[in-house]
C-alpha cells in the first residue's frame, strides 16, 4: 500500500497532464533543484515515484520539446523502486539555464510561480505523515544543500524549522496548523480536509473519554457514599426517629445503591430534602455511637 506522501505526490504529478496547468516550468525547476543533477551533457532526475517520473517526462516534452529517457535504477533502502529521467544535448543544457532563471523568478515573486516551484520541490524531496498518525504531525523537505533548504523554508507560508540531520539539511514542521497551511499552499485541499476530519474525530473521542471517565468516577463516589451511609444507618433504631427521618431511613436501606436524585424521585421529595434528612440520620447515628461509647467507659 503506497504511503500517504506517495499519494500526495501522485496527485500533484497528475496535474501536469492538464495543458491548462499554470507555471509548469516553475514546477519542473523545483523538481530539478530538489531531485536533479546537471552535468556538461544534460540533466538527470531521480525519484522513487513512478507518477512523478512520468510527470517529469511530460514536462520536458511540453515545455522544451525534449524527448527524455526514463529507466529503472534499482530500489532504495525501503525496497521502493527507483527511476531515472535523463535528457541530453545542447537543448537540454539550454533548458537547464532557462529553469535556473525560472527558479530565480519563483523565489523573487509571490504567487502561482512560487506555489508551482514548491509543488515540484515536494515531489522531489518532500514527505508527510498520514492523518491520525500516532506520533503526531510531521512534514519535511530533506536535501544536502543548506542554502536550498533555507530558501524552501522562506517560500513556505507556514514557519519551518531548519536543522542538520545525519549530514543532510531538513526544513520541517510538527504543527498541525503549519502542515495544513503548507498543503493548502500547494493546492492539496483534499488532504487538508482529511487532516481536519481526523482532528475533529480525535476531539470527539477525547470528549467521549472525558465524559465516560467522569461518569465512572461519579458512579464510584455514589457507590462509596452509599456504602458508608449503609453501615452508619444500619446502627439506628427506627423506633427512636421522627416519622420523616424513619421513612428516609427505610428508603435508603431499601435502595442502598440509589443516588440522591433517585432517592428523591422514589420518595417524592426534592434532592435537597433527601440530602438534608440523610445528614440528620448520620448525625443521629454519630450521637448514638458517642452515647454508647460514653456508657461503656462508665
Amino acid at each position: 500500500m503506497p504511503s500517504f506522501a506517495s499519494e500526495l505526490k501522485r496527485q500533484l504529478a497528475a496535474r501536469t497532464g492538464d495543458p491548462a496547468s499554470p507555471n509548469r516550468k516553475a514546477e519542473l525547476a523545483g523538481l530539478v533543484d530538489a531531485a536533479g543533477t546537471c552535468d556538461d551533457s544534460g540533466v538527470t532526475i531521480h525519484t522513487s515515484s513512478a507518477a512523478v517520473a512520468r510527470s517529469v517526462v511530460r514536462l520536458w516534452r511540453s515545455e522544451f520539446g525534449l524527448e527524455p529517457r526514463l529507466s529503472p535504477s534499482g530500489s532504495n533502502l525501503f525496497g521502493q523502486s527507483r527511476y531515472v529521467v535523463r535528457v541530453e544535448g545542447n537543448r537540454a543544457i539550454q533548458a537547464a539555464e532557462e529553469l535556473r532563471a525560472e527558479r530565480e523568478r519563483s523565489w523573487r515573486e509571490a504567487g502561482s510561480a512560487r506555489v508551482a516551484f514548491l509543488r515540484g520541490v515536494f515531489q522531489g524531496v518532500g514527505s508527510v505523515t498520514r492523518p491520525g498518525y500516532r506520533r503526531g504531525h510531521h512534514l519535511e523537505f530533506v536535501h544536502e544543500n543548506e542554502e536550498f533548504v533555507r530558501r524552501v523554508a522562506h517560500l513556505s507560508r507556514a514557519p519551518l524549522k531548519v536543522v542538520s540531520r545525519r549530514g543532510r539539511w531538513v526544513a520541517y514542521t510538527k504543527s498541525a496548523d503549519g502542515l495544513t497551511t503548507l498543503l493548502a499552499q500547494m493546492g492539496l485541499h483534499e488532504a487538508v480536509l482529511e487532516y481536519e476530519a481526523h482532528a475533529v474525530l480525535g476531539e470527539a473521542k477525547a470528549n467521549a473519554n472525558r465524559v465516560t471517565n467522569f461518569d465512572a468516577a461519579n458512579a464510584a463516589r455514589v457507590a462509596a457514599t452509599a456504602s458508608r451511609q449503609q453501615e452508619v444507618l444500619e446502627s439506628l433504631d427506627p423506633k427512636t426517629l421522627p416519622g420523616a427521618l424513619r421513612e428516609m431511613l427505610e428508603l435508603r436501606l431499601e435502595h442502598p445503591d440509589a443516588s440522591l436524585s433517585e432517592l428523591a424521585q422514589l420518595g417524592g421529595l426534592t434532592k435537597s430534602a433527601v440530602n438534608h434528612r440523610l445528614r440528620r440520620l448520620v448525625s443521629f447515628s454519630e450521637i448514638s455511637n458517642q452515647r454508647s461509647t460514653s456508657g461503656r467507659r462508665r
